[in-house]
């Protein structure tokens, strides 16, 4: 048993060296770790830092260019009128008073739509009636000969009141009355 006891010895004595040299080690790593971290970190730190100053130079130029756009409109609404605010309210007003009477015309759009809708129905329905149509036609040319008729018989009317106006006014000139 003795002979196992300095073995035993001999392997926890091991153990201590390799702790100690896996502790050098693992500082060694560390060191190394470190430096690389912190030359990973001013490699960064040349990129991040200009690129957040260009931010916050680009966001203060945003923010100058908002600003002017807003002061040079609010400028140009006073001089160009400065009753605007009066002016827009008749302009609401009339907007208002114009979208009723676009709903009116729709509204009579619509009526009229139906109207001619039911005038088509007819119309279509009369193409039907043919035979009335040509009586008719008949009917338009015997309307026109009594109209021929009845001009001759104006003229003959006016005619025949010259003849006896003539007469009636010759003797209108013997009467006292």
């Amino acid at each position: 048993m003795n002979e196992k006891q300095p073995e035993q010895e001999s392997d926890s004595a091991r153990e201590g060296e390799m702790s100690k040299d896996e502790l050098v080690l693992t500082n060694d790593a560390m060191d190394r770790f470190v430096k690389v971290f912190e030359a990973s970190a001013r490699r960064w730190e040349l990129v991040i830092y200009p690129t957040m100053l260009a931010f916050v130079i680009l966001a203060a130029y945003g923010f100058f260019l908002i600003y002017t756009l807003s002061r040079d409109i609010h400028t140009l609404a006073v001089n160009m009128d400065p009753e605007m605010g009066e002016h827009l309210t008749h302009i609401s007003d009339s907007v208002a008073y114009l979208s009723e009477n676009v709903r009116t015309m729709t509204r009579r759009m619509d009526r009229m739509t139906n109207s001619i809708d039911d005038i088509s129905v007819k119309m279509t329905a009369m193409e039907n009636l043919d035979p009335m149509l040509e009586h008719m036609r008949g009917m338009d040319a015997s309307m026109r000969n009594m109209t021929i008729t009845g001009d001759q018989m104006r003229n003959e009317m006016t005619y025949m009141g010259r003849n006896i106006g003539r007469p009636l006014s010759k003797m209108n000139n013997f009467f006292p009355w």
